[in-house]
């Protein structure tokens, strides 16, 4: 969807246009209706119109709210079949308030299709979006080029999470993250399968082991020019586990298919490295990815095995579903040792007891570092993808004891999310900050609703990395 933000609405006879109303998003409004609608259709002039009332959307927060306004015209409009959009905002319209209806607008402007026959394609979004905004056009359209920056990142992450695994196996999510460092000036580097093993990265090797395609580990290096830095190096750390079948200890067969995006923490890396790239901050950002397959095989990887980490760590292995935390404690070492990083936010669709306690409103934040966890919190307020701290009791750590090793890979039947949050820590080094970032519920929307105009992924965590670079 091509956007332009101009002063004066241009001719355009078989536009479709939209005017927003209660975009303070706290009062409905609709001429003095009790029960205002949310969208209705006009006539005006020989052409269709749509009014959205922002206020009338319920059971949202009034951001929340702008950005459901936004959606709902580019998605009445490609109900609508109309090619060309013009929202007519008038005078006055704050940029925040601006910028929630724009995110909601490209974030229902996604289609994902690629596996689709030409007929069975959902309604595409209007080719054209024409924003009129009078006086206030210029600070809007350098509104909308940052934004549109950082929305290449989500639908890089968004594709990444719906393509099959059969189309985007470890390997593949590297060769696209080096295609993604080519186009924007970023450094690649990667650990094949054998230079893991021969370092010593034993958690990403054994999930690895019963896939026929192997594991990898592959770093994205974003440096500013210049010798100017407006803040200190960043790492970001993402889980790539492009199929999770749960390995030995197999998951049930319903829902597996989603585990085709267990590569979400991954992707929201590379996703946020893109736009990172375009949008050229004065602040260094490494991303880090382990990517691997788990599935079940005679060289599989077993429970009750012990794995001996590179810092020292035994790791009894009680279930072979928590892979995800074997892999990521390798990643937070490499960061550390091979990257010297000391300022790390992992993501990652760590458990499941992280979606069931804060569904699919929050992302989970761990952390025992409370200056980078205030950082992220308020980046995640900026960048509309909300987190809630979930604490690290001091007694949870004892969910890891194991009797035959220094810890589990699985805590108890509580607190399982924190339980897993804690294991990450055994691996983060004295004087490294680092928060923990669960994005299980928040990577993939079931349904359409809201601005998700198709169920799939999300794009969780690109608007909040990006949103934490820029602070």
């Amino acid at each position: 969807m091509r956007i332009e933000v101009i002063a004066r609405t241009p001719a355009a006879p078989s536009a479709m246009t939209c005017r927003f109303e209660a975009l303070e998003g706290t009062a409905p409004e609709d001429g003095g209706a009790r029960k205002p609608r949310p969208v209705r259709f006009v006539a005006e002039g020989g052409r269709v119109g749509l009014r959205i009332n922002a206020g009338a959307f319920k059971n949202l927060e009034p951001d929340e709210k702008r950005r459901v306004a936004g959606g709902a015209a580019v998605t009445h409009a490609a109900e609508a079949e109309a090619a060309h959009l013009i929202w007519e905002l008038g005078r006055g319209v704050a940029v925040e308030h601006f910028r929630e209806l724009l995110w909601g607008a490209l974030l229902a402007s996604y289609r994902f299709d690629a596996f689709k026959g030409k007929k069975r394609r959902a309604p595409r979004a209007p080719a054209r979006l024409t924003i009129v905004a009078g006086a206030d056009a210029a600070p809007l359209r350098k509104e909308a080029r940052r934004i549109e920056a950082i929305n290449e990142g989500v639908v890089l992450a968004r594709d990444l999470v719906n393509t099959p695994a059969n189309a985007l196996a470890p390997l593949d999510l590297a060769a696209r993250a080096r295609k993604v460092a080519a186009a924007g000036g970023l450094r690649f580097s990667a650990l094949s399968a054998r230079e893991l093993a021969r370092a010593g990265y034993v958690g990403l090797t054994a999930v690895g082991r019963g896939s026929v395609n192997p594991p990898v580990m592959f770093v994205l290096r974003y440096r500013p020019r210049g010798a100017r830095r407006s803040g200190p190096p960043l790492c970001l750390v993402g889980k790539g586990l492009t199929f999770d079948s749960g390995g030995v200890s197999i998951k049930p067969s319903d829902g597996m298919w989603e585990m085709k995006g267990d590569m979400s923490g991954c992707a929201a890396v590379i996703g946020a490295m893109h736009a990172i790239a375009r949008l050229a901050p004065q602040v260094e950002v490494t991303g880090v990815c382990a990517a691997a397959e788990n599935l079940p095989d005679g060289n599989a990887y077993r429970p009750g095995d012990v794995l001996r980490f590179r810092n020292g760590r035994t790791v009894e292995i009680r279930s072979t579903d928590a892979e995800g935390r074997l892999v990521l404690a390798d990643a937070l070492l490499f960061a550390q040792d091979r990257l010297t990083q000391r300022r790390i936010v992992e993501f990652s669709s760590l458990t499941g007891a992280c979606m069931r306690a804060l569904g699919p409103q929050y992302t989970g934040l761990m952390s025992r570092s409370a200056g980078l966890a205030e950082e992220v919190k308020a980046a995640a307020r900026a960048s509309g993808e909300p987190v809630w701290e979930l604490p690290l009791h001091p007694e949870y750590r004892g969910q890891i004891d194991s009797p035959v090793a220094d810890i589990l890979n699985t805590g108890g039947k509580y607190a399982g999310a924190q339980a897993a949050a804690w294991f990450l820590h055994e691996f983060v080094h004295k004087g490294t900050e680092f928060v923990h970032l669960d994005i299980a519920g928040t990577f993939l929307a079931e349904k359409e609703h809201k601005y998700w105009s198709q169920a799939g992924a999300t794009g969780a965590g690109v608007r909040l990395a990006v949103a934490l670079v820029a602070r």
